[in-house]
């Protein structure tokens, strides 16, 4: 470290009082330095908390829902720990809940938005109590009326299970509205998606537009725009099966993916 020459002259006691003087000073910046890194560290952090948080429910969004879903594609990502019965199977494979909140546009337009707002507040209790059981899931509110439960390590038989146990919780909740008390009911989408089938794809797609001759910028957008449509498909596929089954018995019911497919087939080999 290199000193002005002046204080090579100073006396030592004068010269240790005015070292000491400056270290205390140089700490003493350090110190607000050090607490504005951290003032600003800890708002990133809470801003970054919040673009991936529903605002009305505080559940993750379908932005982090999308996120998460990527992760364990790309990276084969999964949650810190798998239940025994998860650790079982083959955990490239992963569960999806569709929940729909029945009737709700009906409650909105009768009872009001309140009322409306404390049914989906409702419903993310009882998704957020399951959840805390199963630290491995992930909850979002992906639209309106609509939440997601992805389920790491799941198959469907497995997902039908949990939605089982969602289905009979929500059940024991009702809203109040003035003198009303509102009965809630859902109805349910369960189906699972092979990651290793994924990673399949896009590993066979990648190779071929390296074969094209396109600029790894434009092969990675066109990677990332089949993703997306690959989880379209598979939240597409979901959504259809609760919606078939709402159509053809009501409301307040449980749909899988391989049931409903199984009976779409079932005309075309009689025919």
């Amino acid at each position: 470290m290199e000193y002005d020459s002046r204080e090579q002259h100073l006396p030592p006691e004068e010269r240790i009082r005015k070292l000491e003087q400056e270290l205390s000073e140089a700490n003493g910046r350090e110190i607000v330095y050090k607490e504005k890194i951290d003032s600003l560290e800890k708002k990133l952090k809470e801003a970054k908390e919040e673009s991936e948080r529903d605002p009305l429910t505080g559940l993750y969004n379908r932005r982090f829902f999308n996120k998460s879903l990527d992760k364990m594609i790309v990276g084969a990502d999964e949650s810190p720990v798998l239940d025994e019965r998860r650790a079982n199977i083959n955990n490239q494979e992963v569960g999806l809940i569709v929940v729909d909140a029945d009737q709700f546009k009906h409650i909105n337009d009768t009872y009001g938005h309140a009322a409306g707002d404390e049914v989906l507040k409702s419903v993310s209790r009882a998704l957020d109590t399951l959840n805390k059981r199963e630290a491995t899931d992930i909850v979002a509110r992906t639209g309106g009326d609509e939440f997601v439960v992805l389920l790491p390590g799941m198959s469907e038989e497995m997902a039908a299970e949990r939605a089982r146990n969602l289905w009979s919780i929500i059940r024991e909740f009702k809203v109040r509205a003035g003198d009303d008390l509102i009965p809630i009911t859902i109805s349910l989408g369960v189906g699972s998606l092979k990651l290793t089938g994924v990673k399949d794809a896009l590993f066979a797609e990648e190779i071929r537009l390296k074969g094209s001759d396109l600029p790894p910028d434009e092969i990675h957008e066109k990677l990332e725009e089949m993703k997306k449509e690959l989880f379209a498909e598979f939240l597409g596929q979901v959504d259809e099966a609760m919606y078939a089954v709402k159509k053809e018995k009501g409301s307040d019911q449980i749909a899988r993916v391989s049931e409903v497919k199984n009976k779409e087939k079932l005309p075309d080999e009689a025919a």
